[in-house]
């Protein structure tokens, strides 16, 4: 890369965050240029990843959302332990943000309001999928698909036309992660990469995470 990251230069490194997706989104050479991993841990101690997709990011409050399904082993992972952690990471230009936070749910009408915009097919899915449970084959699946068509008496061209909305599932919608610590990097030559460590502190009042101090800043080694 022929750019440094300046410390002084950040004063809130959510916005590097949000300023990088949007560049490669812009790009359209990569897709889901808004996914990310993220880690959770369950009763025995054991971590468990998998990749989600990043559908807002509050540069003011310091968190980002990701939607799922609330009976899923990562949603039962984060009701044990709320702490998780993640990592972005845009290989071709260079770009990894890692970050520590915590889970909690977002408000109902913010859920409701992502699902309403969501396709009448991935409404469907939401409803039909008993996420990460076993099932004995495709065709049970898509028996399950159908079965939601007939509860809510939706055609098949109905989902092509995506003319008719569903409510929101009472066992799916988001998560608000109110991240404490991120890490920028920035790919250099010579694997002499440019690093730095962000931090903060976050109390917890009235179901919400609230910020105590600004972000704290640190350059850290290759």
């Amino acid at each position: 890369m022929n750019i440094e990251l300046n410390q002084a230069d950040i004063l809130n490194p959510m916005e590097v965050l949000k300023n990088w997706i949007k560049e490669v989104s812009d790009d359209k050479k990569q897709p889901n240029p808004n996914c990310f991993s993220i880690a959770t841990t369950d009763q025995e101690g054991v971590s468990n990843v998998r990749m989600v997709l990043c559908k807002e990011i509050n540069i003011t409050d310091g968190y980002i959302v990701f939607y799922t399904n609330y009976n899923s082993n990562k949603a039962s992972e984060l009701d044990f332990q709320s702490e998780c952690s993640g990592v972005f990471h845009w290989d071709n230009y260079g770009y990894q943000v890692r970050f520590k936070g915590y889970a909690i749910k977002s408000p109902k009408n913010e859920s409701d309001d992502y699902f309403y915009s969501r396709s009448l097919g991935s409404q469907v899915s939401a409803w039909a999928s008993d996420q990460s449970k076993c099932i004995s084959d495709r065709e049970e699946l898509n028996k399950q698909f159908d079965a939601v068509l007939k509860k809510f008496s939706i055609k098949q061209n109905q989902i092509s036309a995506n003319d008719k909305k569903l409510p929101r599932p009472p066992f799916w919608g988001g998560y608000r992660i109110w991240i404490h610590q991120l890490e920028i990097w920035l790919n250099q030559h010579d694997r002499f990469h440019d690093r730095i460590l962000f931090q903060r502190n976050l109390s917890f009042k009235n179901d919400q995470y609230i910020t105590t101090q600004d972000w704290r800043k640190k350059r850290l080694q290759p």
